[in-house]
């Protein structure tokens, strides 16, 4: 997932100002034809939210909109609102190279925190932990609504809308409001002033260079005065990495990403929990709040040096199709052969294939270097895909207490596995639809469907702690080690 975001955000950004593209009705209806295709002959769990025929009501009145010209624009935002009614974290759609983010971008860098957005920079005089209630006379409350369509998630989720609207803030605003060369802010201040400000629009670069430096990022917490370093370390990388609280005897053993060579992957952890034992630590945190995804092989791996029991992670796996739907917009894809028909071949089922078994059920078992003592895990509303499998695994273990906000990725089941890359050929819209649906093991059955992975603790940052730069999560479990 980080992978497939990082490659198409960049491509979107680096495009050239008021090119929209117009489209006649018949290039308009000819692409939402296609669009509408690969959904419903490959998608695995189209109705899973949303029924057959609600879904089909949706998909004629939106192809009877499709009477006049239209810019390519548009009709990419009347998709992004029929995926949004499927709910499937893994049904990407990317905006057409149409708009210019790099010399009119929204300057400032804001944090989601119980639906609304406060400031999370210390630039152009606003105070950090101030909130903004308008942009351009819009009320910020229609706004996120608006925003919502362009976040994908899994299920009824909101945590990863957030977290993925607050990071793109500025390229969803452009997609839903057109370029604006200044904004109009409407703000109250922490300590209750209402104020009102005008910004011009920044580069991309800058607003980019100037993320770096979000209070919510937490190196005050940690004492660095070096944020580029900090943000470097602890932010972008995706090896995992250890560190330590001595006076705890404690280890954070931060994991960004799942999305690195498997065979590296498991010799780093067991060099990193060498390193553990040597330290005599009792203690161990696992960090994913920042884990997008990537080899399930690593995230099971990991799961072998935290627990003393056999364990499982998948119940079913199913695909509607052994077929690629419309092969001819087929840009990439990874393994159709080897991940889609043998795999599915000798396992039909009346509407589909079905594996009633985990193939990486044989890796599930101990380490023999596993950690010996107490664990904790901190997940949040961006732990995706291979990251959410893991928070689901430590839901799954009463030995190991997870802690923070809930997960991106579905509690009960995702879809993912089998990515599949079109690009449409009038509008250029690129798309990417998984083609598995994996159904998994859990243990309390009592969440609602829709939901992510719940932690044991739920603790989110507060606007106080957003001020202080305080690691509101982090801190919770340190002061449980405390006693």
């Amino acid at each position: 997932m980080n992978r497939i975001w990082c490659i198409v955000f960049f491509i979107t950004i680096s495009t050239s100002l008021f090119a929209q593209k117009t489209l006649t009705p018949e290039k308009a209806q000819e692409d939402f034809k296609i669009f509408e295709n690969i959904l419903k002959k490959g998608h695995p769990a189209l109705y899973e939210y949303i029924d057959e025929i609600t879904l089909d009501s949706i998909l004629s009145i939106t192809k009877e909109s499709l009477s006049e010209d239209i810019e390519d624009i548009e009709l990419f935002k009347k998709m992004q609102q029929i995926t949004d009614q499927i709910k499937d974290g893994h049904l990407l759609l990317f905006a057409p190279n149409s708009l210019n983010t790099t010399q009119y971008y929204f300057p400032l860098i804001l944090k989601i925190i119980q639906a609304e957005f406060y400031i999370d920079t210390d630039d152009f005089d606003i105070p950090i932990g101030s909130k903004v209630v308008g942009i351009n006379n819009t009320p910020t409350t229609t706004i996120l609504e608006a925003l919502k369509k362009y976040a994908p998630t899994d299920g009824h989720n909101l945590t990863r809308k957030y977290r993925d609207i607050e990071l793109k803030f500025g390229l969803f605003y452009m997609y839903e409001y057109g370029v604006q060369k200044e904004y109009i802010i409407e703000y109250i201040t922490p300590d209750g002033n209402e104020k009102k400000i005008t910004l011009a629009a920044d580069s991309f670069v800058n607003a980019k260079h100037r993320n770096i430096n979000r209070n919510s990022y937490f190196s005050n917490y940690h004492s660095t005065t070096d944020k580029v370093a900090f943000f470097s370390k602890h932010i972008n990388t995706k090896e995992p990495f250890v560190y330590y609280r001595d006076d705890l005897k404690t280890a954070v053993l931060v994991v960004n990403s799942f999305g690195v060579d498997i065979r590296a992957f498991k010799s780093r952890l067991i060099k990193l929990f060498k390193e553990i034992k040597k330290k005599k630590v009792k203690h161990l945190i696992i960090d994913i709040r920042n884990n997008n995804g990537g080899f399930r092989p690593n995230s099971v791996n990991l799961f072998s040096f935290i627990t003393d029991k056999l364990y499982k992670q998948r119940t079913s796996a199913f695909v509607s199709s052994l077929e690629i739907p419309e092969r001819a917009y087929v840009t990439r894809n990874y393994g159709e052969k080897e991940f889609l028909k043998d795999k599915f071949y000798n396992h039909p089922k009346y509407n589909g294939w079905k594996l009633d078994f985990d193939d990486l059920e044989t890796m599930m078992v101990p380490n023999k270097n596993k950690f010996q003592g107490r664990v904790y895990m901190l997940a949040g509303g961006t732990t995706f895909s291979a990251g959410s499998a893991l928070a689901l695994l430590a839901k799954n273990d009463p030995n190991i207490l997870l802690v923070g906000e809930e997960t991106g990725g579905g509690y009960y089941s995702h879809t993912g596995q089998f990515p599949v890359y079109y690009e449409l050929p009038n509008a250029k819209i690129i798309m990417v639809m998984s083609m598995e649906r994996i159904t998994h093991y859990v243990k309390d059955t009592s969440l609602p469907k829709g939901s992510g992975v719940i932690p044991d603790r739920t603790v989110m940052l507060s606007v106080e702690d957003l001020i202080k730069g305080k690691d509101s999560e982090l801190d919770y479990i340190f002061k449980l080690i405390k006693g």
